[in-house]
């Protein structure tokens, strides 16, 4: 019992002077995607700066055409073509809309009216238009109503 014990306690000392280190920086966690900031324009929108997300660029504008799957749909979606087929859809995990059809335009959609995080999706389904999300917003370069 007392082999136990010693070792017990001696194995505890050594887990506690090993520690997971600091947390990273948004800047070391966003990398390539840059940091969001809070920005006057979710202010005025009533959006609090803890809902902001932490990288402004879309995860998937790094995504090079050649980088998509053999989907068609996808791949015309990444390269930021214009867009004239569904109003909404669900591509890599992330959702989009159409944000001015007239002109082919489309945008990642994010939560918070765009300065949230990026809604996700597993399908389509989960794409569609509501309340409290929109075309991504703030200091992005890659992120709103283009083509």
């Amino acid at each position: 019992m007392k082999l136990t014990t010693t070792a017990l306690l001696t194995l505890a000392a050594h887990l506690s002077l090993t520690s997971a280190g600091p947390a990273p920086t948004a800047a070391e966690e966003c990398g390539p995607l840059g940091v969001m900031s809070s920005t006057d324009a979710a202010t005025k929108a009533g959006i609090s700066p803890a809902d902001i997300r932490k990288c402004k660029e879309h995860p998937l504008s790094l995504v090079s055409p050649r980088d998509t799957a053999a989907d068609a749909t996808d791949a015309t979606v990444f390269a930021r073509d214009c867009w004239w087929g569904d109003n909404y859809g669900c591509t890599d995990g992330y959702c989009w809309e159409k944000c001015n059809p007239e002109k082919g335009h489309w945008c990642w959609t994010a939560w918070g009216d765009g300065f949230g995080d990026w809604r996700k999706c597993k399908g389509k389904g989960e794409c569609e238009p509501v309340k409290n999300a929109a075309c991504g917003q703030g200091n992005c370069e890659k992120c709103g109503c283009s083509c």
